[in-house]
């Protein structure tokens, strides 16, 4: 008897650890076009890395196109590779994952037209079934050096012009940046880390920022240059005391351009350069930035006794 009831015990935990997955399957000699997606799998923020795992494609109830994972050694990951099947265009697919190892089937709250021959995914860049979804910003909001004062900053679409001291060692400098929730910055395909990778850019150098999702890919350039007179600019400040503000004054031969103070990422004033100079007075103490033109100028304002 004892013996029995320890059988039925191992029979229940046997069901709760490994469960029974589903059965899905397409006939495909029903159809006559096919789709394909290349995909990775994320649950809870967590991407999938077991051949137990699957994904499959509905229409309705109706089961179009299932796949398990599988392991790709050339790019360290775990892959769906699947076709989906269909009689005509623009049905709404639904998907659904499988995750053996917490036994749960999961809705995917994304929908895709079936296309015909229509490829969605590739090794580089993935389709994702996520839940919940991934971010598709891919954004780089910020890209410096560790150690390395950057005394100047250009920014002109996807070029990022950084100006340093002269004579610093260009070669071989760590990168330090931020990037859009979830997101990647890649070079040369391969994946860096803020705060360790290191680059040469004694020459342009393109990066990319792959969004959490895999959907958005932006590139940039980023060059890095020595110290130099920037469209004859000269800036001046003036710290602030208990009594009065301190004060940041441009002087510039262009005049008509356009100068916008920054600070902790937001617009404090702006105006146009008249005869050869701007001031910007009444300043708290505190980091500002002077765009002009693009470039970028750094400015502590600090408050004296």
């Amino acid at each position: 008897m004892k013996r029995a009831i320890i059988n039925i015990i191992g029979f229940f935990i046997g069901l709760a650890v490994y469960g029974q997955e589903p059965t899905w399957s397409v006939n495909e000699n029903n159809f006559e076009y096919t789709m394909s997606f290349v995909a990775f799998l994320n649950v809870d923020g967590v991407t999938l890395v077991s051949t137990n795992d699957k994904v499959a494609a509905f229409v309705g109830t109706e089961c179009r196109g299932v796949a398990n994972l599988i392991y790709v050694s050339s790019k360290d990951r775990y892959y769906a590779y699947f076709n989906v099947f269909s009689n005509a265009n623009d049905e709404v697919l639904t998907f659904k994952i499988y995750n053996s190892t917490t036994d749960a089937i999961i809705d995917i709250d994304k929908t895709v037209n079936f296309e015909i021959n229509g490829l969605y995914g590739d090794l580089g860049q993935a389709f994702s079934f996520a839940s919940p979804a991934l971010s598709s910003e891919a954004e780089l909001l910020s890209f410096d050096f560790k150690d390395v004062t950057i005394t100047n900053r250009s920014i002109n679409g996807d070029k990022m012009t950084l100006f340093v001291d002269n004579g610093l060692n260009v070669s071989a400098l760590v990168t330090i940046f931020e990037l859009s929730a979830g997101a990647q910055l890649h070079y040369n395909g391969v994946e860096l880390v803020s705060n360790t990778s290191i680059l040469d850019f004694t020459k342009p150098v393109l990066v990319e920022v792959l969004s959490e999702d895999e959907s958005t890919r932006n590139s940039w350039e980023i060059i890095v240059q020595y110290n130099a007179v920037i469209g004859n600019l000269t800036f001046y400040k003036k710290d602030a005391v208990c009594y009065s503000g301190g004060a940041i004054k441009v002087l510039s031969s262009e005049n008509g351009s356009e100068i916008v103070l920054f600070k902790d990422q937001e617009i404090q004033a702006s105006q146009t350069i008249n005869n050869g100079e701007v001031i910007f007075n009444s300043l708290q103490a505190g980091d500002y930035i002077v765009r002009v033109n693009g470039f970028e100028k750094p400015i502590s304002i600090n408050l004296k006794e």
